[in-house]
């Protein structure tokens, strides 16, 4: 098994910082667009991290900044400050970086966006709508009312499946733009290593 190559601290660190952003900005796009819930950079934003980043930066930023956002964004959906939902959440993010790791950075993108990514938005979707499933009292505590959980969900609301597809769409599109940056800066990396290396061995 070959090691895996990870983007350095100092490159690193703008990549978390964009992250930041990225996540801050998406969580408030459902509010005006209810159509575009679930589209979101976050499932991906892990998985990269997992895959090409180092230290306890690469999965604690992330999850700290969803952990906020999910604290002042859930008032504004009628929930409470601290939810259960959030624990069930922060959960599959934590599987997912590892299944990041477990990637690593030499996996290619096809087999990384369209296999760990689509892996990774079943995951949370599974995950998410089983504890709906099970804490909801509007679902019957039988398979029916589990597969009702999984695609149809509470009547009333977007169906579960309409967040399935925006999360297989997003987990897809944002891992293929992820692993290309990270690549792209693992290889400028590389680059410049090699060239201070030969300028160093030169002077030498």
């Amino acid at each position: 098994m070959q090691k895996s190559h990870h983007v350095t601290p100092p490159r690193q660190a703008w990549i978390l910082l964009a992250a930041v952003i990225v996540i801050g900005v998406s969580r408030h796009i459902p509010l005006s667009h209810p159509s575009l819930y679930n589209f979101s950079p976050v499932l991906a934003i892990f998985l990269v991290s997992g895959a090409f980043l180092k230290g306890k930066s690469s999965w604690l930023v992330p999850m700290t900044v969803v952990l906020l956002s999910d604290m002042l964004i859930n008032p504004t959906y009628g929930a409470s400050l601290l939810e259960p939902f959030m624990i069930v959440s922060l959960l599959s993010y934590g599987i997912i970086f590892f299944m990041g790791k477990k990637a690593g950075s030499k996996t290619g993108i096809i087999r990384f966006s369209c296999g760990y990514g689509i892996l990774s938005a079943l995951l949370f979707h599974s995950l998410s709508c089983s504890f709906a499933w099970w804490t909801n009292p509007f679902y019957a505590k039988n398979l029916t009312g589990l597969i009702q959980a999984l695609t149809l969900g509470e009547p009333g609301y977007a169906p579960a499946y309409l967040f399935l597809r925006n999360s297989i769409l997003s987990s897809i599109f944002f891992s293929v733009l992820f692993h290309w940056v990270a690549t792209y800066e693992l290889k400028k990396f590389k680059s410049e290593e090699s060239k201070r290396l030969r300028t160093k061995s030169a002077a030498i």
